[in-house]
């Protein structure tokens, strides 16, 4: 998640001390106890502690567990980045996002204080068992660095060829982003921090879809294109945010905050209008499900 510290986890393994008698009539105190015995009260206490502390920031990574996926072609980003006395560039380097998942949830994540891209999966079924024995996710999941109109593209595909179409969620990061492409079934998609071009796809093949939420403090200018089933739509997007739009859902909610829209025809279910000016247009449509966006 933007602005947190290192990912901590913290794991609880189970005691196999088989208890002593206690015999009847005496209490037990915990000075009676060995101290073997008091550790995992301490342990526990300990974690009172800190689990409150740390659910706040770790509320994103705590919902896509699993393990790291390997990128291929990481190393030609790495390597462009010059010998290692050079001096660092305040300009944080732009990833074109593409992510294709058959079934399971997508969440991703512009967080300027990471160097490279980074790639985490869970798939549910037979291949989560699989992968804690070996210590990697399946080699259908999938994520390769390639170069797309010039801009280093985060690429990740997660379809289980076996065709069970088993489920697999998805934690994306990337420094920033050009564009973010998504398509989706059968899950929530989450954006945070994005910029640049979006496209969003969710449940379009099977009807299934899920909730998107996509909050950025960035102006959306380069245009949009999400379409959703079944699902609720949530967009926040930054000030400046500029563009054509026009939006229908089950129910639609637009507010835009010290923006005059031009041209606007609305009613409950659409949307119509021009928000700012030099802006690529944004078109949303939300088969079964509500629309609210926000521009703040």
């Amino acid at each position: 998640m933007v602005g947190c510290g290192p990912d901590l986890s913290v794991q609880v393994y189970k005691h196999n001390h088989q208890p002593r008698p206690v015999r009847r009539g005496y209490p037990v105190s915990m000075m009676t106890l060995p101290r073997v015995a008091l550790l995992p009260v301490a342990a526990l206490a300990l974690i009172g502690l800190l689990v409150p502390a740390l659910s706040g920031c770790t509320a994103t990574k705590r919902r896509v567990l699993g393990r790291t996926v390997a990128i291929a072609n990481v190393e030609s980003v790495v390597s462009e980045r010059g010998p290692v006395n050079a001096p660092v560039s305040k300009v944080v380097p732009l990833f074109g996002v593409i992510v294709e998942n058959a079934n399971g949830s997508v969440i991703v994540i512009a967080d300027p204080s990471v160097n490279v891209p980074e790639v985490r999966a869970k798939v549910y079924g037979l291949d989560d068992r699989e992968s804690r024995r070996s210590g990697t996710v399946p080699a259908w999941v999938a994520a390769s660095i390639e170069k797309y109109d010039n801009v280093n593209t985060l690429q990740v595909l997660a379809a289980d060829p076996n065709g069970e179409n088993r489920s697999v969620d998805l934690r994306v990061v990337v420094p920033a982003t050009a564009f973010v492409n998504v398509n989706n079934s059968g899950g929530n998609i989450e954006i945070t921090g994005i910029g640049g071009n979006l496209q969003l796809s969710n449940g379009l093949a099977d009807g299934r879809g899920g909730r998107v939420h996509v909050r950025t403090d960035k102006a959306m200018k380069d245009g949009a294109l999400i379409r959703v089933r079944n699902g609720d739509v949530s967009l926040t997007f930054g000030k400046g945010t500029a563009g054509k739009l026009d939006a229908k859902g089950r129910s639609v909610n637009i507010r835009t905050d010290g923006i005059t829209p031009k041209g606007v025809v609305a009613d409950t279910d659409s949307y119509q209008g021009e928000l700012g000016s030099l802006g690529k247009d944004m078109i949303i449509r939300v088969v079964d499900g509500k629309l609210t966006l926000l521009v703040e």
